[in-house]
């Protein structure tokens, strides 16, 4: 494999991310919390969530239990950069056949409130230390690999891919849920312009005056190389389903928690701006009219 680690000071920036996710806020089912629990981002991932449920794979699990062939041996799971759990918890209540999911993580220290979990539900769930720019996944062992909101960390992208394809049975799946947009910054320059321009149409009282301007990144591997997932991504596989999605309502809601709070879905006036920016960056994506920074799909390899 060509390391790309080498070119970069890798222990720091190792450090850097042990010590963001081990001091980030984590909701009581186990999730990323802080800016990402606000009421109008939950309400975009409702509307989100709509969308998504329209297709057969809307529930992977249940999908992955349908297309999975009969086989003497529990389904085989791999969840990549698994943080603190909450999704892949939420996975494992939903299987309906016999499993067996792996957890991996940079940063083991926080599995421990996913460990008590697994335990105390009796969920077949195992958790094991993994630096995905370095995995070496089992050839041809799992009929679902996962990853959510993870490779966006990565530096050697290439290698993940390959280990990726090579990991996964010959009827296996690979979920992704990610955002894709520009290198350490996410949200690029034409979408971060469009979405002022529309704020300008919501009044001061609302907005406060606040507009986006998004500093890039300059710590751990935070979105290092999230450009180059999607051609990767173009390359080894082929979509079952995918909804690309997400111009700039994530900058919106989480970055500028303020912005966030302020769209309240529970007041009637700001959920109607709040659907305005919605819809605004739902057709700038569906048309090209901007480029999307989320994905969430399910893919085969491809020949």
């Amino acid at each position: 494999m060509r390391d790309l680690t080498k070119t970069l000071d890798y222990a720091q920036l190792i450090a850097e991310e042990k010590a963001h996710f081990s001091d980030i806020v984590v909701t009581e089912d186990l999730k990323e919390g802080g800016a990402h629990a606000n009421k109008s981002w939950e309400y975009y991932h409702q509307r989100v969530g709509n969308v998504i449920a329209k297709s057969d794979c809307a529930d992977v699990a249940a999908y992955l239990c349908g297309i999975a062939p009969a086989v003497n041996r529990p389904l085989e799971i791999l969840s990549l950069a698994s943080g603190y759990c909450g999704h892949e918890i939420e996975f494992a209540r939903r299987m309906t056949r016999p499993y067996k999911l792996t957890c991996t993580e940079l940063n083991e220290d926080i599995f421990e409130k996913a460990r008590a979990v697994a335990k105390t539900e009796g969920l077949a769930m195992n958790f094991e230390t993994a630096d995905l720019n370095f995995i070496v996944i089992e050839p041809k062992r799992y009929d679902l690999i996962f990853a959510n909101a993870a490779i966006h960390h990565v530096i050697n992208l290439e290698h993940l891919f390959e280990q990726i394809v090579g990991g996964l049975s010959p009827t296996g799946i690979f979920h992704l849920v990610e955002v894709v947009g520009k290198n350490r910054k996410l949200i690029w320059d034409e979408n971060e312009r469009y979405a002022n321009a529309l704020l300008d149409l919501i009044p001061d009282k609302l907005t406060r005056g606040i507009r986006v301007s998004v500093a890039e990144e300059a710590v751990g591997m935070e979105g290092i190389r999230q450009e180059d997932i999607l051609p990767l991504l173009r390359k080894h596989f082929t979509a079952i389903f995918e909804h690309r999605h997400g111009a700039f309502m994530r900058i919106i809601c989480t970055v500028y928690p303020e912005l966030g709070l302020a769209l309240d879905p529970q007041k009637s006036e700001s959920r109607r701006y709040l659907d305005f920016l919605i819809d605004s960056d739902d057709c700038c994506v569906r048309y090209g009219i901007l480029r999307p920074l989320e994905i969430w799909g399910v893919y085969k390899a491809s020949l």
